[in-house]
């Protein structure tokens, strides 16, 4: 089921994930399962609509990317506009900037935050609110999580470089 779903995926493990996600949903209606005839045709079929779902969904996700970026470009460079958000950032207090970098970067979970940092769930999402609310203020709009994600990124690397 992997393969099937590396064949529209190209990407090993979005595939795998996947194709677990369809086992998952397969265990749900598990009841149902007597009702098929051909499990593993009704498998097969199943990773490849999940894939083609993955993609549609990639495709919007980039299409309002690149629509961002389009606006940011009548504004300001990109780049230009990258360095204002890592400004932007370098002005919150370290431990909430902290706290966004792990859940923007990381992709942790606001419990896996929680217990990482000893505080509480809703301290964490307080911390998570004001950063947005202070950059909102400060740039004077919206910042999509893969802009921030860029921004960390990018000085991140630039501080890897300066040790260097």
């Amino acid at each position: 089921m992997v393969r099937i779903a590396l064949f529209y995926i190209h990407d090993l493990p979005t595939a795998e994930d996947i194709t677990q996600e369809v086992f998952a949903k397969l265990w749900e209606k598990r009841k149902q399962l007597e009702t098929i005839d051909n499990l593993k045709g009704y498998l097969s079929y199943a990773v490849k609509n999940h894939c083609l779902n993955h993609l549609k969904h990639q495709q919007v996700i980039t299409k309002h990317q690149q629509e961002y970026l389009k606006q940011i470009a009548t504004d300001d460079r990109p780049d230009e506009f990258i360095q204002k958000v890592q400004t932007s950032l370098g002005k919150l207090p370290p431990k909430r900037r902290q706290i966004l970098e792990m859940s923007i970067v990381q992709a942790k979970s606001y419990q896996e935050i929680a217990d990482q940092e000893g505080i509480s769930v809703n301290t964490v999402k307080d911390h998570i609110k004001k950063a947005y609310a202070f950059l909102r203020k400060d740039i004077h709009r919206n910042i999509p999580d893969f802009i921030l994600f860029i921004a960390f990124q990018t000085a991140t690397l630039l501080q890897t470089d300066k040790i260097n």
